[in-house]
């Protein structure tokens, strides 16, 4: 998933000394097995491992280790094949190893005219019109902007607005949106009503680190029927990163609106930047719904803070078992790659998936509570 450093918090006292010792006794064994490094007050740890540093509280820092350990005893001289069952297809970069799963969760937005009247019905949307004159022109009788298509000064943007909505141009409305209100905007949220469910791409990768780094996992999700399809591409070895970016590419579609969590600001910047580093080229343009910044509009006042695993639990009432955080996914790869034991993998492949559908619920449930 996305990357969301948070800060260290450090306390100040005997208690901070005794956690510093502690601490530095963590540091030695951790150099000692793994070359990682940990570095942590009483709550968030700091994890550096050989594909760069990142941030995850102590105790799930402490209980992914544990997993890790059981994960290792556990699938012991089993094969990746065996462990995490896919196929291994053909790209036109290569071969490498895909992962078909599907969940019954159903995929709820707007219908197009709800979103028709919910755009036309805001004439602050047109330069020059703030809540003042958006409350005259009402009185004045324009209650849509569709009035206002002959007015002598907003004449000529109304009837882009119209155009636009007419074309049902999700790309060109986010834009306009954009321009006066700020792009976690419901209206913006709104736009994506015009759009079919199948078109909704929604897309999460797990990386080696930050940027630079290989992607190891590539995850999309859409709509399916009455349910929604997961397709995972893992590399079984580095080498494999052109095929599985290939085979991304080619189950995109022409008429798609990406779907992320933090994807503008990592994710779609990521994939362009490793398809950049294998000469691929690729159009990643296009309508874009970044559920994390709708969430911070929606929710930040009601919970602690928004990351997709206190959204999740907060309002989908999943609690994980077993989970990795994404801060130590490089960590769990790395290890797969030394020992060759695939058991590492497992809560890596499943975490993935697991914010998929978990974005998949985040995206219907903002629709809810911004419906018209």
């Amino acid at each position: 998933m996305a990357f969301l450093a948070q800060k260290t918090v450090m306390d100040q006292g005997d208690e901070s000394k005794r956690m510093g010792s502690r601490i530095g006794r963590r540091l030695r064994e951790s150099l000692e097995r793994t070359g990682s490094v940990v570095v942590a007050g009483r709550e968030p740890a700091a994890v550096a491992g050989p594909f760069g540093a990142a941030w995850v509280e102590a105790r799930e820092f402490d209980e992914a280790r544990r997993l890790q350990g059981e994960l290792l005893r556990r699938y012991r001289g089993r094969k990746l094949e065996e462990v995490l069952p896919g196929e291994e297809v053909r790209t036109g970069r290569g071969v490498c190893w895909r992962l078909v799963s599907r969940d019954g969760g159903r995929l709820r937005t707007v219908d197009p005219d709800t979103v028709r009247r919910g755009i036309l019905a805001d004439l602050k949307l047109l330069y020059g019109v703030g809540a003042v004159t958006e409350a005259a022109l009402k009185r004045q009788g324009h209650a849509t902007i569709a009035d206002l298509a002959d007015h002598p000064r907003f004449g000529r943007q109304a009837r882009e607005i119209l155009r636009m909505v007419e074309a049902g141009d999700t790309a060109e409305l986010t834009d306009w949106i954009g321009r006066w209100f700020r792009k976690s905007h419901p209206l913006a949220l709104l736009s994506s009503g015009f759009h079919s469910a199948e078109d909704f791409v929604f897309i999460d990768i797990e990386t080696l680190g930050m940027f630079q780094r290989p992607i190891i996992l590539l995850g999309l999700a859409r709509v399916q029927g009455t349910g929604i399809g997961v397709e995972q591409y893992l590399l079984r070895r580095i080498d494999e990163e052109p095929a599985a970016l290939a085979g991304l590419l080619e189950r995109l579609g022409e008429r798609r609106a990406f779907v992320t969590f933090n994807g503008r600001t990592f994710d779609i910047p990521y994939i362009r930047e490793r398809l950049a580093y294998y000469g691929i080229r690729a159009d990643l343009e296009g309508p874009h719904f970044d559920v994390l910044h709708f969430s911070r509009r929606a929710w930040r006042d009601c919970v602690p803070d928004c990351r997709l695993t206190t959204l999740e639990r907060c309002f989908l009432g999943i609690e994980r078992v077993d989970d990795v955080p994404s801060a130590m996914v490089p960590e769990f790869y790395e290890c797969y790659m030394r020992t060759g034991n695939p058991g590492p993998l497992v809560p890596v492949v499943e975490h993935n998936r697991r914010d998929l559908l978990t974005l998949a619920s985040l995206f219907t449930k903002l629709h809810e509570e911004w419906r018209p």
